[in-house]
C-alpha cells in the first residue's frame, strides 16, 4: 500500500469535499429529526427475528457517543463506534486540507490488499454480530 500526496487533477473526484458534504448533511438530517421528536428508527430485523442485525445499537452507540459516555457507545456497537471515530478523523482532515489547500492523501493498493481489506472487513462484521448477539444488544 503506498501513501502519496498530491494536489487534485483536472477532474478527479474530490473525495475530501464529497465526503464533508455528506457529513454535514447527515449531521444536519439527523438533528433535525431529533428537535422534531420524531421517533428514533426501530430495526425490522430485529422485530422480525428476535436476534440483533449487524448494526443494531448504531443509534443507541451515536446518541451516547454524542452526549460524551465513550464506554456506553463502544458497548452498544463496537464496530460503529469505530466506525464513527474514523468519519471524526475524516471530517477534521478533510476540513484542514479544504481550509488550508493543502495536497490530498491518496492511497494506490494492490489486488491482493484490497481483498486482504475485504475479507477483514467481513470478518469484523461477523466478529461485532456476534458480540450483538452474545451480549443481547
Amino acid at each position: 500500500m503506498n501513501a502519496t500526496f498530491r494536489n487534485l487533477d483536472a477532474g478527479e473526484t474530490d473525495f475530501e469535499l464529497l465526503g464533508l458534504a455528506a457529513s454535514a448533511g447527515t449531521a444536519a438530517w439527523g438533528c433535525a429529526w431529533l428537535v422534531a421528536g420524531l421517533p428514533l428508527p426501530r430495526c425490522a430485523f430485529h422485530a422480525i427475528t428476535g436476534c440483533p442485525c449487524p448494526t443494531c445499537g448504531a443509534t443507541r452507540c451515536l446518541l451516547a457517543l454524542l452526549h460524551g459516555h465513550l464506554g456506553a457507545a463502544l458497548a452498544w456497537n463496537p464496530l460503529v463506534f469505530a466506525a464513527l471515530a474514523g468519519t471524526g478523523l475524516f471530517v477534521l482532515y478533510s476540513a484542514g486540507v479544504l481550509g488550508a489547500g493543502l495536497p490530498r492523501a491518496r492511497l494506490s493498493v494492490s489486488r491482493m490488499e484490497a481483498r486482504t481489506v475485504r475479507v477483514a472487513a467481513v470478518f469484523l462484521v461477523a466478529i461485532n454480530w456476534a458480540y450483538e448477539i452474545h451480549h443481547g444488544v
